[in-house]
């Protein structure tokens, strides 16, 4: 009932949105319910704008439009949610602090981080007894904690993908293109495990800074020795070097994560967007679906001007796990605990056609122990959208 009431209409979650909203406390804006008896959720990720990451405030407003939905047709069982959205600010302290917020004030889970001090943010909420379900993973914590319950396959899965997509069609030589990070640096055994068992080759890989003047140099550079290129950077970057690539050679193929391609940088890319490959752990926004209907739905309502992609997406199905796996659950009995235990036991569970088939009860190999989700769909930008090459969920090899 719940999921055809939104369905046909936003004003409720608008409604309740603005009826819910909570107050300021500690650096942390909550939103939802402010009863005493509410279900206290949490999301913890950069909001504040600093000089050395991107902020992710839409991630935020993921994890508030689908609150707001939940609540407007009456909460999990009865009992409202509220949110605490905590802006870490991109600095460790500030991330430990949320951490130990969320286990001071009785959260039953954290939502949808996106945080790059996981590492900071896990032995806390492993103490507390607290699931992060949903959580962006980038820090060797959030594959390995046993309080991480990510929803996809993260980068490395999705680099993986995107060589897996090339080798497929038939590229031989492939070239990794990736910011000049730590965390950029470290692609290149996932397209070598993207590639294992092809005939295809990695033969290199070229490492872009943020702050390039002239991006056609790296273009130049890349398709030199290589039959097509893997781009794992950000959107911004992304765009840039996209378009310095086509200049380049405009034949040779591009594949892409969906971090680096969401609607709008295909916007802004125009005829340069058409035919890149995107590796993608969720259902494309452009591709539709029930649950995109209603996460476009939420959205609109709740958040009108925030940013749709990847991470808004993620967020909002991590909420939504919780509602689907909680659901039959009595409301006095949903505690960090129960969740928690639930979360340790689906097998097959389907949250929404968004998100693959979860199985949390076999852990894979090390490091990547939680990472229970290693699939990914193929799709391909036609006419300026995200077309699905196949509607299948792809298994992707994380080991070289």
């Amino acid at each position: 009932m719940r999921k055809t009431i939104l369905h046909q209409s936003g004003l409720a979650t608008a409604l309740a949105l603005s009826m819910l909203a909570g107050c300021v406390d500690e650096g942390s804006k909550s939103s939802g319910s402010d009863s005493e008896d509410a279900i206290r959720l949490m999301y913890i990720g950069q909001i504040t704008d600093t000089a050395n990451a991107t902020p992710m405030p839409e991630a935020a407003d993921g994890v508030r439009a689908a609150v707001a939905s939940i609540n407007a047709t009456g909460g999990l069982n009865g009992r409202l949610l509220r949110v605490d959205i905590c802006d870490d600010k991109n600095d460790a302290n500030e991330a430990t602090k949320c951490a130990r917020k969320a286990a001071r004030d009785g959260v039953v889970a954290t939502v949808g981080n996106s945080s790059n001090f996981g590492d900071m943010i896990m032995p806390v909420l492993e103490k507390a007894g607290i699931p992060s379900i949903g959580h962006n993973p980038i820090m060797p914590r959030d594959f390995a904690s046993s309080a991480a319950f990510p929803l996809q396959t993260g980068s490395p899965g999705t680099v993986a993908g995107a060589a897996k997509m090339l080798a497929n069609q038939g590229v031989k030589r492939i070239r990794l293109a990736a910011v000049d990070s730590p965390a950029g640096a470290s692609g290149e055994p996932f397209v070598r495990a993207g590639i294992k068992g092809t005939d295809s080759e990695l033969v290199g890989m070229t490492l872009v800074p943020l702050g390039a003047p002239d991006y056609s140099i790296y273009a130049q550079a890349i398709f030199q020795d290589s039959d097509g290129v893997i781009l794992g950077m950000n959107a911004d970057q992304a765009a840039r070097t996209i378009t310095a690539l086509r200049q380049a050679d405009p034949s040779k193929p591009i594949a892409v994560t969906m971090a680096s391609l969401p609607p709008a940088t295909i916007e802004q890319l125009g005829a340069a967007a058409e035919g890149i490959l995107v590796a993608t752990p969720f259902r494309p926004i452009t591709a539709g679906g029930e649950s995109i209907e209603r996460f476009l739905a939420d959205m609109k309502a709740a958040a009108p001007n925030a940013k749709l992609n990847g991470f808004s997406l993620q967020a909002w199905l991590a909420v939504q796990t919780v509602y689907e796996v909680m659901k039959d659950t009595p409301a006095e009995e949903i505690t960090a605990a129960t969740v928690k235990q639930r979360m340790e036991n689906l097998e097959g569970f389907v949250v929404a056609d968004a998100l693959a088939p979860l199985t949390t009860t076999v852990e894979k190999t090390t490091p990547f122990n939680r990472l229970f989700n290693s699939t990914v769909l193929f799709g391909k930008v036609v006419n300026g959208e995200i077309e699905l090459l196949d509607p299948q969920w792809q298994e992707v090899n994380l080991n070289e």
